[in-house]
């Protein structure tokens, strides 16, 4: 008994002894840190309002900067569909073109070259009945009057009447000729547009490889513009997620971390750790 007592009085003074160390510590650093505060305490919250200030600055800069993107997205989106409508018009305008001027030239040459066709059937006709008008006079100039019936008889106008057909059958071939060589000119005309209509097309290829080309830039630049705003977005969090020091006093900090790191001791919440120099018991 009178060892246990012993044992356990000496081991009461051996805490008493590393209380008043670790109290004697403390007293100490809150001296210092108390020092420190007061020296640095004006430094401490001219960084704090400084750094808020540069983070308020940031802020605004970066969103002055996302509603640049956007109104940027915005003009490129709409300059493109406005192109894009402007070349698409075009190329329809110059295949109506194409069409209207195919369709026109396949009608005006069919036209004369039935024309033509109706003109040398005429020609034909003409050349023929005068050849067998010429044959029944010759006839009638070999046999005797007599011989020849009356209704085989030619008319004392019979001249006349070839003179006419003869005028007749050289209009007809002028008219021809003149057929033929329009339709010539036509077809002249035809390729003419034929080349014509080759331009009209090529600059529809261009216009189409235009549009193209146009789309492609499109995505590039939205591609552009979408990795600008995602760095843009990254650089708003960073600045947001950055930790502005906190306006409380150090004494207030330090002192709880010492209570934290001298808690081996029998202190207790309500202890007060900011203690006067302590006599030794």
């Amino acid at each position: 008994m009178s060892n246990g007592y012993r044992t356990l009085s000496q081991h009461l003074n051996d805490l008493k002894k590393e209380n008043f160390s670790l109290k004697l510590r403390i007293y100490f650093l809150e001296e210092r840190i108390q020092q420190k505060y007061e020296e640095s305490s004006e430094d401490v919250y001219r960084t704090n309002i400084e750094l808020k200030v540069e983070v308020e600055s940031l802020k605004q800069e970066l969103q002055e900067k996302q509603q640049l993107l956007d109104k940027a997205l915005r003009t490129a989106e709409s300059l493109t569909n406005h192109n894009e409508a402007e070349l698409q018009r075009r190329c329809r305008e110059r295949q109506q073109e194409i069409d209207h001027m195919e369709q026109v030239l396949e009608t005006k040459i069919q036209l004369l070259q039935e024309e033509a066709q109706l003109a040398r059937s005429e020609a034909e006709r003409m050349a023929s009945l005068a050849g067998s008008q010429s044959h029944t006079s010759l006839l009638s100039l070999d046999a005797p009057m007599e011989d020849i019936p009356e209704d085989e008889r030619p008319p004392s106008l019979l001249s006349p009447f070839n003179t006419n057909k003869d005028r007749l059958i050289e209009e007809l071939t002028k008219e021809l000729c003149s057929k033929e060589a329009l339709v010539t000119e036509l077809s002249g005309e035809r390729t003419t547009l034929t080349l014509r209509v080759g331009e009209l097309e090529g600059q529809v290829q261009e216009l189409s490889s235009a549009l193209l080309q146009k789309d492609k830039d499109v995505d590039f630049y939205q591609e552009e513009l979408g990795q600008e705003r995602l760095r843009i977005e990254q650089e708003m969090q960073s600045v947001t997620n950055v930790t502005v020091l906190p306006s409380i006093s150090p004494v207030q900090s330090s002192e709880q971390g010492l209570v934290n790191w001298a808690g081996g001791s029998n202190s207790h919440p309500g202890d007060n750790h900011s203690v006067a120099l302590p006599n030794h018991p």
